[in-house]
């Protein structure tokens, strides 16, 4: 990315002069404050923020073709897109799992999560509880967390000790592979939204 991206900034900075500069700033500032608001809602971690910025520097619009927002915007709309493969699988994966009522009954968890015995809790890597559970006069309340809570020793044994067979949980996936995904599309095809609503 650097190897691409650094010459080619520096290179129509020296061509293009100050309509460069004010493009270079406005995808930079752009950039910034939509990383950081995504960062502090929880919808990535302060990795993906980094990246998009420092992709707002080196590469500030399309190598390829002109579109009228920054290229870090490309990639993260193109990993947006690319990230609903995951809603999608598990809302599949559910409809053959659970029965018809017991769906309807879950219908927003289904999309973002699966059913787990709590036993198994400690053999799946890289999952994370949809419910904080709480001890509350004898009886085990729990209330939805977006994003997830952590797993510890305490949580399972609250879930043994009260009988618990399922809990669900949610697949912990690094939006950085989809960042991957998305910046290498939008290096060779561009913006994917902007160019489905170009055919319509």
């Amino acid at each position: 990315m650097i190897g691409v991206g650094a010459p080619l900034s520096i290179y129509r900075l020296l061509v293009r002069g100050l309509p460069f500069l004010l493009t270079l700033s406005s995808s930079i500032l752009f950039t910034f404050i939509l990383s950081y608001l995504f960062f502090r809602l929880r919808l990535f971690g302060g990795a993906d923020a980094k990246c998009l910025i420092c992709l707002s520097i080196l590469i500030p619009e399309q190598p390829l073709a002109q579109y009228p927002f920054p290229f870090a915007l490309t990639t993260l709309l193109n990993a947006a897109l690319f990230s609903l493969v995951t809603p999608v699988s598990l809302f599949v994966y559910n409809l053959l799992k659970l029965s018809p009522e017991e769906l309807r009954a879950n219908i927003r968890l289904a999309f973002i999560g699966y059913k787990l015995a709590p036993e198994r809790l400690g053999e799946v890597k890289h999952i994370r509880l949809l419910h904080l559970y709480e001890e509350d006069g004898g009886e085990l309340n729990r209330d939805f967390v977006f994003g997830g809570a952590e797993i510890g020793e305490d949580v399972v044994k609250k879930l043994r000790a009260h009988g618990v067979r399922e809990v669900w949980v949610t697949p912990e996936l690094p939006f950085m592979l989809f960042i991957t995904a998305g910046f290498f599309t939008s290096l060779l095809y561009g913006n994917l939204i902007f160019l489905f609503m170009s055919h319509l």
